[in-house]
């Protein structure tokens, strides 16, 4: 399987796990998960969280859309897979990881590419 492919079947699993609603938020202060200070380019507001979950599930889903295989910072041995959305307000930077045996989604970050 080339890498193409297998990241695209990583993308759908992530999709179809955050549609079905198994995805939680990463509980760590050092995560920047601030859908509330990035601007929904759809509504002309703030995302909720449950909008930027909505707004994960939309990108992941997009053929255009890629993702990157990167190492968490925390456990270098686990892998988390990064977002990067261009909107006119900004980059959104999104960064997301499989939790327990691969049925959640974690979600580590979510905010404007840039931002510490």
């Amino acid at each position: 399987m080339t890498e193409k492919k297998r990241l695209n079947s990583i993308k759908h699993h992530l999709y179809v796990l955050v549609k079905r609603g198994k995805r939680f938020v990463a509980i760590d202060s050092r995560k920047k998960w601030w859908p509330g200070s990035v601007f929904d380019p759809c509504y002309g507001e703030c995302f909720t969280t449950e909008g930027a979950w909505d707004f994960i599930a939309e990108n992941l889903k997009e053929k255009g859309t890629r993702i990157k295989q990167v190492d968490l910072d925390k456990l270098p041995s686990r892998k988390a897979y990064e977002l990067l959305i261009p909107t006119y307000k900004g980059k959104i930077y999104i960064k997301i990881s499989f939790g327990g045996k691969g049925d959640t989604v974690i979600g580590h970050s979510f905010h404007y590419s840039g931002q510490k």
